[in-house]
């Protein structure tokens, strides 16, 4: 839920940027991180930006870079980079928890080597 506000306002940021710079409103900034995150096609982020009624992430008055195609390209981005994120953590928690039972096997194997030394040192100092 963080993630979609700060995506608003940095959208709604982006897309005003131009004009608070005394330059006419582009969405080039929009672009520009619509590319580099590879969120989905350029074709998708207007040039100029366009009033949206049905945004559910963008939701503001004001003219948006933001259409309801990009929402959707965000939408799947944040779920493979949040599938991709789960994927990694599993492999980190398998690979702790085999070193765990490696290291624990190993404890139990010398617990049992040093009771059969324990045992035969015992026999051999009796006798």
């Amino acid at each position: 839920m963080a993630a979609r506000a700060v995506l608003a306002l940095w959208l709604l940021a982006a897309g005003l940027c131009g004009a608070a710079a005394g330059r006419s409103p582009s969405c080039h900034e929009v672009r520009t991180a619509f590319q580099l995150r590879q969120i989905g096609p350029l074709k998708l982020v207007p040039d100029v930006p366009t009033a949206e009624s049905d945004l559910q992430i963008c939701q503001h008055r004001a003219p948006t870079c933001c259409t309801k195609k990009m929402e959707e390209s965000y939408q799947t981005a944040v779920r493979r980079e949040r599938t991709q994120s789960i994927q990694a953590l599993n492999f980190e928690l398998k690979y702790m928890i085999v070193g765990h039972i490696t290291a624990f096997q190993d404890l139990k194997h010398f617990g049992k080597d040093f009771r059969v030394g324990v045992l035969v040192l015992g026999i051999e100092t009796e006798t």
